[in-house]
């Protein structure tokens, strides 16, 4: 009998430098609407910055022994704006909605038009 093996990955983003991203400002809820101040890099270098981000992130994974290496989600501001982004068409909203943390609200979406 052969023996088992188990495949591993990294599910979720992995955590964003402290140089690139204000932790402090993120763990106060999920952006529902782009946050250019969460990012501590201006936005001009913003690309370059999460260019140079990600071979680390990679570099991490493969040190630790992860079969299935990803890009980390660098780039990623939440998991919601990136889907709005992609939209012809929205608006944001400042009514409440029930963001991540219990007792927080955040502002939230009104979502029309097509997939860009």
């Amino acid at each position: 009998m052969l023996p088992q093996t188990l495949t591993t990955t990294v599910v979720g983003r992995y955590p964003q430098p402290d140089w690139l991203i204000d932790r402090a400002m993120l763990s106060r809820g999920v952006p529902r609407v782009r946050l250019q101040a969460m990012w501590r890099v201006p936005e001009a270098f913003l690309e370059r910055a999460k260019d140079e981000a990600t071979p680390v992130a990679i570099r991490d994974m493969e040190r630790a022994g992860i079969d299935i290496v990803s890009d980390g989600e660098i780039r990623r501001e939440s998991y919601w704006n990136r889907f709005g982004d992609r939209l012809t068409v929205w608006t944001p909203s400042r009514r409440a909605r029930p963001a991540m943390a219990p007792g927080t609200r955040s502002a939230g979406l009104d979502v029309g038009g097509t997939l860009g």
